[in-house]
């Protein structure tokens, strides 16, 4: 989706840092190169990463629900927040998706029209095994990102087979990668 803007030898670029080095940070290489974050998660492999459309958020916001455990990660350009916990559900109403859930601390409304592509990112984080959902709006900007929960430093196995299947599924109904 991103990735087609992007001239080859940028793209060979960010395949060979994903093979030398899977751990990079995907903001810190697009500030580098010049290049949104959605253009450099949608040039890796697809072993790494699998984008798909972002009209698919709403099921897989629900979807994600389900996981015991979360990492909410909201970026700005001020700092970054974190919220960790169980994610609440959402709907439609009023012109935006409404996050929230009576005595639930994660609330908020999104544009979740604005959300055009929607990636599948499993590569490693900080040298611990990592996999998140992150949401790309129009301009190929970094939105939101929800990391499959931990216990400790592990990724706590249910909640990895339910992203997995997630993206397993999500590819298979509207793949753009």
């Amino acid at each position: 989706m991103f990735a087609e803007q992007l001239p080859d030898a940028i793209r060979q670029r960010i395949l060979l840092t994903a093979r030398e080095d899977p751990g990079f940070m995907l903001h810190e290489m697009a500030s580098q190169l010049g290049v949104n974050e959605g253009a450099i998660a949608a040039a890796l492999p697809e072993d790494m990463c699998t984008v798909v459309a972002g009209g698919l958020f709403e099921e897989i916001w629900e979807a994600m629900t389900t996981w015991e455990k979360m990492t909410l990660v909201v970026p700005n350009p001020g700092g970054i927040f974190e919220f960790e916990g169980r994610l609440p559900n959402g709907r439609h109403g009023h012109g935006f998706f409404n996050i929230g859930e009576a005595g639930h601390s994660i609330g908020g409304h999104l544009r979740s029209e604005h959300i055009m592509a929607i990636a599948f990112l499993s590569k490693p984080f900080m040298g611990m095994e990592s996999h998140s959902v992150r949401f790309y709006d129009t301009d190929g900007s970094l939105v939101m990102a929800v990391y499959a929960g931990r216990e400790g430093r592990a990724v706590i196995p249910a909640v990895r087979e339910s992203f997995k299947a997630l993206r397993r599924k999500a590819a298979q109904q509207e793949g753009c990668k």
